[in-house]
């Protein structure tokens, strides 16, 4: 380890830096877990199948509700790792979060935009989880 870096890793001791990171990151896992866990409940992420999500369309929607409300506060702790997409990702999947719980309130919506919508969140949580990794390996080296 370098002298600079040794005083870098001192400075961000003393401000708590670390800390807000380490802190971050964990929220940041629990809700990617979330997301996961609704990609995979409802089939979305290995298939191109909608037919488990239009079949228990209450419980998508309350489970979206409960993404978006979450990911909303995590955008803004998002913004303590400065350099990486982590915050635009975060509020990317935000954003394709309540549009598939709108398109799944209106019918005609969900002909046309649905399957599209859930291609774009699985694509959204893969750059995420791929940053997070990024983030995760320079945080611990």
């Amino acid at each position: 380890m370098t002298q600079f870096d040794s005083v870098k890793k001192s400075f961000n001791l003393i401000t708590g830096k670390t800390g807000k990171q380490a802190r971050a990151f964990r929220a940041l896992s629990d809700w990617s877990a979330t997301v996961h866990k609704f990609l995979t409940t409802y089939d979305l992420y290995g298939s191109h199948s909608l037919d488990t999500l239009l079949a228990k369309i209450g419980q998508a929607k309350f489970e979206l509700v409960g993404i978006t409300y979450t990911g909303r506060s995590l955008i803004d702790q998002a913004k303590v790792f400065k350099g990486t997409n982590i915050p635009d990702n975060v509020e990317v999947i935000v954003g394709g979060a309540e549009a598939i719980r709108r398109y799944l309130i209106d019918p005609d919506l969900r002909e046309e935009a649905l399957n599209k919508a859930v291609i774009d969140l699985r694509v959204d949580y893969e750059n995420l989880r791929e940053a997070m990794d990024k983030e995760h390996q320079r945080l611990t080296s």
